[in-house]
């Protein structure tokens, strides 16, 4: 029963870190190149995704998979506006050994990227958050 409950708490945290606006999975058609993601290092978290500029903001397609023995991890993606002043973020949260989870959808500001990773214990506090990776 608890481990259920550490499994929801880990759920709840991430979807409420990542939350996106209704909007924000309607995919828009430019003509634009897609560029990868880069994220941090970290041992036990494989990570990676793309990423293309749109009429709407940036449409990111970011993918985790968990390979140590963290209980969960994530691997989220971060847009500003220019000033920094307002922010977006998807993240994608893989929940036990060897699984992978992938998210995708449009988050509204394309000024700046960042993106880090993030891992959870079994009692859904943070393990561990690396510095954020400055991609634009």
């Amino acid at each position: 029963m608890l481990r259920r409950l550490s499994v929801i708490a880990a759920s709840a945290v991430m979807l409420a870190a990542s939350a996106l606006p209704a909007f924000a999975t309607t995919h828009t058609t430019t003509h634009t190149s897609t560029h990868k993601l880069a994220f941090p290092s970290h041992s036990g978290i494989s990570s990676w995704g793309t990423y293309k500029k749109t009429s709407k903001g940036i449409y990111v397609n970011a993918c985790v998979k968990e390979t140590g023995h963290a209980f969960a991890v994530g691997a989220v993606v971060v847009a500003t506006n220019s000033s920094g002043s307002r922010s977006s973020n998807l993240g994608a949260v893989a929940m036990g050994h060897n699984n992978t989870q992938c998210r995708f959808g449009t988050i509204p500001f394309s000024s700046h990227l960042k993106t880090y990773v993030i891992g959870y214990t079994s009692h859904g506090t943070i393990a561990f958050k690396t510095g954020t990776k400055k991609l634009f």
